[in-house]
């Protein structure tokens, strides 16, 4: 048993910006929280760093907005979308309340994890859980390990936000890895770049795209995906193969030319992971233990937050119920979470196709660059705070790729 304490209300495993923003939310309701994670804090984290403008809403919630503005990160004021062929277009937040943004994670997560302590969240880092314990089918609590050896910790309800390999969710069964989408990420950061602005950078072609997240005006978060089949060449020399694969988009190599990397690169995949569900007796699932769909547009930790504000919904209605029987409500959050995901997800899903297939992407950036409303609303959608059901219609599609 974890020091001094009997079963806890809640169990949070990992400190993710999921973990933390639900760590925060349940005590902000009352409930007795304990937050573990196997890193020590800061801590790196492959990711594209780009945050789309809806983040700013679930961050004030948290009362963490204050603290990730004190980090200074760069502003996204939109996208620049760049076809196989070179053709460009530029989308704006247009409407947004605030611009998106790009930070360090390693920056973002602390400061994230910090609010959790600040609520009154009990945070133990260095702790990795390692089972779960169950009675009857039920999800108790979690066993874990750290340098003293094993421990024990009971809930009354357990969080698995953990991350794409997440303990919780593959003990319980429910998370696997996409049958088709076998995509790596291969992240570098680079100082000196030139030609950043205040946008994040999409580049199709090259067997992949190619991302591009200003941290300032010179330095660069530069992550490309390409297919698991090409990352075999890469062997033991990781740098060399990022460092060739990047002249596959010569409008981002050519920038690069007298910049520095400033570190050398780390790789991650394969990306896309399938939850068949987010909730067991006694568990919740959220971020990307929930499930992980190789996102083209950069909405990764606006989805965590927002994953976690649903689940905090049905975790505290559980939690102050008087009756143990309360707690089957627990999969209203996947119906809760399928009904606020399923039309962008199927929007990712149009975007990969769009971005498989060069002719496509080359034709829809060509309409798009022509009709600057149209972009906008394109990139409005990735941002998250226009609906992204608006882009499924016939209509759209259509006028999207009718010149």
């Amino acid at each position: 048993m974890v020091p001094g304490t009997g079963a806890r209300d809640v169990i949070v495993a990992g400190g993710g910006p999921a973990g933390s923003a639900m760590a925060v939310m349940l005590k902000q309701r009352g409930h007795d929280v304990l937050l573990l994670d196997e890193a020590r804090f800061p801590r790196d984290k492959i990711c594209g760093e780009s945050v789309s403008p809806e983040a700013w809403r679930l961050l004030a919630e948290l009362g963490a907005d204050g603290a990730v503005r004190a980090l200074s990160p760069h502003p996204l004021r939109g996208m620049a979308v760049t076809a196989p062929d070179g053709t460009c277009f530029r989308g704006d937040y247009r409407g947004a309340a605030h611009p998106g943004f790009a930070v360090r994670r390693e920056h973002l997560d602390r400061v994230l994890l910090e609010r959790a302590r600040e609520a009154g969240v009990e945070v133990r880092e260095g702790l990795r859980v390692t089972g779960l314990l169950q009675r009857a089918g039920v999800v108790e609590g979690v066993t874990a390990v750290n340098g003293s050896g094993p421990e024990a910790a009971r809930g009354r309800l357990v969080i698995g936000a953990d991350g794409r390999r997440s303990i919780v969710a593959r003990r319980l069964g429910l998370l696997r890895e996409h049958r088709r989408l076998r995509k790596f990420a291969v992240r570098g950061y680079w100082e000196g770049m030139q030609g950043l602005e205040e946008r994040g950078e999409m580049h199709g072609g090259g067997g992949g795209y190619c991302g591009v997240a200003p941290l300032s005006p010179t330095r660069a978060n530069v992550t490309f995906v390409l297919d698991r089949r090409e990352m075999s060449a890469a062997g033991g020399a990781l740098e060399g193969f990022y460092r060739r694969t990047l002249r596959r988009w010569p409008r981002i190599a050519e920038r690069l030319a007298r910049a520095s990397l400033l570190s050398p690169p780390r790789a991650i995949g394969p990306l896309a992971l399938e939850a068949s569900r987010v909730s067991a007796p006694g568990a919740l699932l959220v971020g990307d233990a929930a499930g992980f769909y190789d996102p083209f547009t950069g909405e990764g930790i606006t989805l965590a937050l927002r994953s976690a504000e649903l689940a905090t919904e049905v975790a505290d209605r559980c939690l102050r119920a008087a009756s143990a029987r309360a707690f089957r409500a627990l999969p209203d959050y996947d119906r809760m979470r399928h009904a606020a995901t399923r039309h962008k997800f199927r929007f990712n899903r149009l975007l990969q196709v769009v971005v498989g297939r060069p002719w496509l992407a080359n034709a829809a950036a060509r309409r798009l660059a022509r009709r600057p409303d149209l972009a906008d609303r394109m990139v409005s959608i990735a941002g998250d705070f226009v609906p992204a059901r608006t882009a499924l219609g016939p209509g759209f599609l259509l006028d999207m790729l009718w010149s």
